[in-house]
Parts: C-alpha cells; structure tokens; sequence
C-alpha cells in the first residue's frame, strides 16, 4: 500500500481503536457466520478444498463488522474475519473511511472489496445469496477480490430508472490458489468501473477491471526459470513470466418477479501475458419461491485457452539440454486449464428473517486433459464428480 493510500487507514485505525470504550452513540456492530458441510465422491482430486470425507474447514466463517459514524458525512467501516479454511488469512477483511456528502454520492478510501461481479461485496455473506457455492467459473480466484485505494459511487434516477455508478483505483497484493497452485500477485495501478441500471425487477450490469502491470511469482516454477536464464535461453523463461497487462469485462441480467426470478453473468478475461490467454464464463440461474422455501437451478460453464509456448531447446545435444527441453514441455502443461459445466440444484429454507438453511448438489463436467477446477491426485480421473454441501447462514 502507498504511503497516500495507507494514510486513511491509519486515520480510521486509530479513532476506532481509541474511542471511548462503552460509547454507543454512532457506534454499531452486525456480523454474519455460516457452518458449510461438503464432500465430493471421489477419492482421485479435490475440488474447493473438498475431498470425498466430510468438511466443515473449506467455507465455513464467522465475521464482526462495526461502523462509526463522526458526522451525517463522515463514518468509518471495519470487518474482522475469521475463517476455517487454511488456505485463506484470517484478519482484517476491510477497514475503509467513507464520506457522504449526500444520499446518491460517496467516496470511500482504504482497504475494499472489488466491486465486479454481482456478489462480489458480499460473497463471504453466504445469507445474501441462493447458492451454498456461488459458481466457481466466475466466482474463483482469477479476480482480485480486494484492493487498498479509493472508490466513487454515484446514483442518479431518471422516472423509474435508477443507474448507479462507480468508479475505483488502488493496489491489489496477495496470494491466489488455482487447481492447487499458489501464485503471489501485485498490482500497483488496479482500477475499473461499474453501471448498474435498475427498473422495477429488472437489473442490467457491466463492469470492467484492469490491472496494466500484473506482477506474479510462482515458486513451484522459479527453479526452472532460473536454470533457463543461466543456460542462455532467456526468451523462453521470459515467455513463462507472469508479468503484463491482464483484465476482465462482465455484462450480467437479472429479473425478479418477488415469486421468482432468472438472473445471469458472462464474464471475460484476457491478458497480453505469453504463456496465458483467454477465459470466458458464464452462468444462467433460475428460482421459485415456495412460501419460505426457494428452490434453484444453476447451468455454469467456462473455457480457457492457453498458449504453449515454443521449445526452441536443440533436443540430442548434451544430456543436460535434453533434461532441459523436457521441463520445459513440463511446464508447458503446467498452468491449470479450467474447462468445466456445471449444473447445481438446491434449496434454501428461511426459518428465520436472519437464518437460513441450505443443501445443494453440484455435478462436476470437467474435461478431459484439464485442470477444471480440480486438484487432482490420480492421472486416470475422469474430471468427472459430484459435490454434496449443507449449510446454516446467519446474519446479526
């Protein structure tokens, strides 16, 4: 984080942290929780953590948020998280000062959610969506799910129409996990932009987000890139550096009918980074309300392409080459393809106005030859499974 970015936080730190102990005036506090059950039926990969024993570890969370209000205009906002998965921190999940000048317009500053996909804010609010597990094609760690900087958000109604828009830029530096590899990304200049129109049930969506310089560092690969440079092979080891442009644009739709709704997102991502390429997602979701009981219907698909590149390693020379020129045909296939169709059907139950239940079943197409999602443990796995979650979601 920049010295300008972090100087809000700071700010916001401190006054938290040394108001008063026992004042409750401007003070409040809210928090959600969810215990998540999950297994998949294969003992040949993982998926999401999830292996064919029972799990609670993977999604299950608990988080406190509070917010200070200074003034009509002035507030701050932090959320602890705490989280069962080990591959996810602990800590501080946003901690943003917001100035409100008005009811359509405000500035917020520090650290924040990125605001791209419809649920993005929320995805750690399991009550706040149908799904037990949003559809990983779109909702995975491919996105930069926070970011230290600043957004703008502004509402503007025109009759019935309502359009909201914001705008953000910052810094986005952490550890991603795709198909059992870690990556450790930085952004410097992280920025994008949201229009959400809204008519009656009907709700149109774009959003863009755009990382010029996306630096990234995978350790199961350095190694070999290393030995590529001291062998003179320097254009194929900068060929495997993750270190370009990368960027993604969304359109999403939906219709709620209070009885029912229909609702979709198609998400694109490219990069003018060698060794990757595209990826496209999409899903489409249907839901019926019996009384306090939705029941729900998700078709999700994604395809990635790849680009391999060349090995140009003179094959028959030395014993040394040779050994070379294979980890690089190694590491051609290396880096996850997560080609997958998903069709999850579930049900949720409001038993209260702020608990809910939930059971979904999700079955698993990947494709042959990919990663698709999956971390996969037997060369022979057909990429093919299903996935069993129950849960209990709670907001306070």
């Amino acid at each position: 984080m920049t010295k300008l970015m972090l100087l809000p936080v700071t700010i916001a730190t401190g006054i938290f942290l040394f108001a008063p102990v026992g004042r409750t005036e401007g003070l409040e506090f809210s928090g959600f929780a969810r215990a998540v059950a999950g297994k998949i039926d294969t003992e040949k990969a993982t998926y999401e953590g999830y292996d064919n024993s029972i799990s609670f570890s993977e999604k299950s969370l608990i988080a406190l948020q509070a917010d200070y209000s200074f003034s009509s205009s002035f507030s701050v906002s932090s959320q602890l998280l705490l989280h069962t998965d080990d591959d996810r921190e602990s800590g501080i999940e946003w901690l943003y000062l917001t100035y409100a000048p008005s009811e359509s317009f405000q500035i917020n500053a520090g650290r924040l959610r990125t605001p791209f996909l419809k649920y993005s804010d929320v995805i750690d609010v399991g009550f706040a969506y149908p799904w037990i597990n949003a559809p990983q094609q779109l909702y995975s760690s491919y996105l930069f799910s926070q970011y230290e900087g600043a957004n703008a958000r502004l509402r503007r109604s025109f009759g019935d129409v309502v359009v909201d828009f914001e705008a953000y830029y910052g810094k986005y530096e952490d550890e991603l996990e795709s198909s059992g590899i870690n990556v450790d990304v930085e952004v410097d200049n992280l920025f994008g932009g949201v229009i959400e129109v809204n008519y009656g049930g009907l709700q149109l969506r774009t959003a863009t987000i755009n990382g010029p310089k996306v630096e990234t560092t995978i350790d199961e690969i350095a190694p070999l890139l290393q030995g590529l440079k001291a062998a003179g092979f320097n254009s194929i080891a900068e060929n495997f550096e993750i270190n370009d442009r990368a960027g993604s644009f969304l359109l999403g739709v939906s219709y709620d009918a209070l009885n029912w709704y229909v609702s979709g997102e198609w998400m694109k991502v490219s990069s003018d980074i060698d060794v990757l390429a595209n990826l496209e997602s999409f899903y489409v979701s249907y839901g019926y309300y019996v009384d306090e009981v939705l029941l729900h219907l998700t078709y999700a698909s994604s395809r990635q392409s790849l680009n391999t590149i060349e090995n140009t390693i003179p094959v028959g020379v030395s014993p040394a080459l040779d050994q070379l020129y294979f980890a690089v045909e190694q590491l051609n296939s290396f880096f996850p393809t997560d080609d997958l169709d998903t069709w999850t059907i579930g049900a949720r139950w409001d038993v209260k106005t702020n608990i809910a239940l939930k059971a979904e079943l999700s079955i698993l197409d990947g494709k042959e030859g990919k990663s698709s999602f999956y971390d996969i443990k037997e060369n022979n796995f057909d990429r093919n499974a299903a996935l069993y979650q129950v849960a209990v979601e709670w907001v306070f």
